[in-house]
């Protein structure tokens, strides 16, 4: 039976071409594929002011299963996998990114359990996002773990609220448990939407990149978000503050403006950001898209962060396709 599905599901990956494939077994099943293709050509300034080019596709090349099972008017089960590679590199591995699993229901609400970013991310932490590749972003404020979470939201109307748990393991020379939390609240009103959310971390990180037990540096983290659509424009806002384990706060304010017209898309960002009593550095970021045709973009984004020597500055072209 496994055999069969899986081959149904991939004739309609090629009989759907560039649209998402979705494929229901039965009556209240559906499998829904989304594969992500792209290259891109990055130059960053390093540390010491040189540049660095080369050509990637790391973070934007991507294969993407979600399954929904209808079990009755008003539960559902989900779950979904996402595993990133990198189609540039030589042998690169394949590694895991969203996956979760959960159960839906319109009365009570949404739970979720797996590896991925937190409601507070997001809808806040995010909102000056212009780029559409992978480098050509500001500065974020950190705002917890990604994995080991188990998340709850609710809509109510034109309220979301949203509660996130992540845990962590201390190292193997001294096992501990860590707990972090993070509380949001979302509100549109017509075309605006504000988001407001507070944060404490675990106290050690769950990327499977790091050894176990590496401490997350910041501690608390709390933010406001602004987001306003007028027709093909849009405006957003950002304040957010993060306190790290040393009691050390960081400031972040900007905003940020997007235009599309037609096949043409645009957006510019600008935020200050402050560690302490230090002096604040401004930093920026400038995006242009091209959309061809369906499914396919062409972009070109700037960052700038107002470091020594121009580190981390850079600029990125490419292009991605999504069937």
């Amino acid at each position: 039976m496994m055999k069969k599905t899986l081959v149904a599901i991939a004739a309609a990956s090629l009989a759907l071409g560039a649209q998402a494939a979705e494929l229901a077994t039965d009556k209240d099943m559906k499998f829904e594929i989304n594969v992500d293709v792209a290259t891109y050509h990055v130059s960053q300034r390093s540390s010491t002011g040189r540049e660095i080019s080369q050509v990637l596709g790391k973070g934007q090349n991507q294969v993407e299963i979600k399954a929904t099972r209808t079990i009755d008017s008003d539960i559902s089960i989900f779950g979904e996998i996402e595993v990133d590679y990198d189609p540039v590199a030589d042998n690169s591995a394949f590694t895991s990114d969203d996956t979760r699993i959960g159960i839906a229901s319109k009365k009570f609400g949404r739970i979720a359990a797996g590896q991925f970013d937190s409601y507070l991310e997001d809808n806040v932490m995010e909102v000056l996002g212009v780029g559409h590749g992978e480098n050509g972003f500001m500065s974020e404020p950190t705002s917890a773990n990604k994995g080991r979470h188990v998340q709850y939201s609710h809509k109510l109307g034109d309220l979301t609220l949203a509660v996130d748990y992540t845990s962590a393991i201390g190292p193997t020379a001294n096992e501990e448990n860590s707990n972090g939390f993070a509380v949001t609240a979302a509100y549109k009103l017509g075309d605006l939407t504000a988001a407001l959310g507070w944060s404490e971390l675990a106290k050690y990180k769950t990327d499977s990149s790091k050894t176990q037990g590496a401490l997350n540096t910041d501690k608390y983290a709390i933010g406001l978000a602004l987001s306003y659509q007028m027709g093909n424009v849009g405006l957003r806002a950002l304040a957010a503050e993060t306190e790290d384990t040393s009691k050390v706060k960081t400031t972040y304010g900007g905003a940020a403006l997007t235009y599309v017209m037609g096949q043409y898309d645009i957006g510019v960002a600008m935020q200050t950001v402050q560690v302490g009593t230090a002096k604040a550095t401004n930093e920026w970021a400038l995006g242009f898209g091209y959309t061809p045709f369906k499914n396919m973009q062409v972009y070109l984004d700037f960052a700038g962060l107002g470091k020594t020597n121009g580190e981390k500055d850079v600029a990125e072209l490419g292009f991605k396709y999504t069937f």
